[in-house]
This record gives C-alpha cells, structure tokens and sequence, in this order.
C-alpha cells in the first residue's frame, strides 16, 4: 500500500462515521474548522490531516479517541534494501517471516 493508503482509509471511517450520525459535511467542517471542500478531500483521502485537525474531527463525530478513525494496523510499503541473514540456516518461509518482522517492528 502507497503512504495516501492509510488517508483513504482514514477518510473512509470518518465519512461512515458522520453519515451514521445524520450530519451533513458542512456541519461538520464547520465544527473543525475547515471548509466542506477540505472535509469532502479528507473524506476521500486526497488530503493529508494534521493532527489537531484529526482529534477535532474525532471530536466532531463523538469518537471516543481519535483510534476510532485510523486503521488498527498498517503497513508501510517501503521498498528498502534485502534483509541479509548471517551465521544460521533458515527457511525461504522463515526468511519471509523474518524479514516482515523485522520492517514492521522498525515502523513502530
């Protein structure tokens, strides 16, 4: 997945969100202060988030905590050099599992 992904599927959850809810995406913009264009671009993951614009939004849709909007876990698809593995036979299957470890846990 590209970097915009997790944009998209924060638009996604707050597009859901405030459809749920009957509100209309004036009035949430209003509440968060952009206009109804910057909301609708958020909405379809055109448009980055600051964080600030991200808790008032959560905030604006009775979200418990900004974790209601944004994907429980996401992986990155950066493209970095192989990971080389020395002194031990491993599998191709371990190798694989391995190196996913290994990129994933550098994210966090």
């Amino acid at each position: 997945m590209s970097d915009m992904e997790i944009y998209r599927l924060l638009g996604l959850a707050a597009a859901k969100r405030r459809t749920s809810k009957g509100l209309t995406q004036a009035e949430v913009a209003a509440k968060i202060g952009l206009t109804r264009a910057s909301l609708a671009n958020i909405e379809t993951g055109r448009q980055k988030v600051l964080l600030h614009h991200l808790y008032r939004l959560a905030t604006a849709l009775d979200c418990a905590s900004i974790l209601d909007l944004v994907p429980s876990a996401f992986v990155f698809t950066d493209e970095s050099e192989p990971v080389t593995f020395y002194g031990s036979d491993v599998s191709d299957q371990q190798r694989a599992q391995l190196e996913h470890f290994i990129r994933t846990a550098g994210k966090r």
